[in-house]
């Protein structure tokens, strides 16, 4: 597992400060990986299906979102198990599936659906992806 962050951070939605990400992708310092690192999220990043889906089922202060790039890993099928194994081990998080199999992107209002970009994505796209993803997202004050 690689974890990272970027710190020199450009204009960012108060939502997306500290948001913790588990991506799962075949180029860790591809697309997603650097686009999530300019929005100023904190990024696990997994090569592999079973290690991703354990990051995020073992961690005790949870995962706020699931970002996968699906081709490399068996497409949307395989992104359907990944789905169902969260939802039947009752994770509570937000998901963004990229993959080539995806003619138009799709944002869907239900908490438990997944945010589906097609690949390649635009920047624009893949910003309106997260905001939408994270729309009811609270963002943590410490005092």
């Amino acid at each position: 597992m690689q974890t990272f962050a970027r710190t020199n951070r450009h204009s960012l939605a108060q939502h997306s400060l500290a948001v913790r990400v588990v991506l799962l992708t075949d180029r860790p310092e591809g697309p997603s990986a650097q686009r999530l690192a300019m929005y100023g999220c904190l990024v696990d990043v997994e090569d592999e299906v079973y290690a991703a889906l354990a990051s995020i089922l073992d961690d005790p202060m949870g995962y706020d979102l699931f970002v996968m790039d699906c081709d490399a890993f068996g497409g949307i099928d395989a992104a359907e198990r990944a789905i169902a194994t969260l939802i039947a081990a009752d994770a509570r998080m937000r998901v963004i599936l990229i993959s080539q199999e995806f003619d138009i992107p799709a944002y869907p209002m239900g908490i438990r659906t997944a945010v589906c970009l097609p690949d390649p994505v635009s920047e624009a796209g893949f910003r309106r992806g997260f905001d939408h993803v994270l729309r009811d997202r609270s963002a943590i004050t410490m005092m």
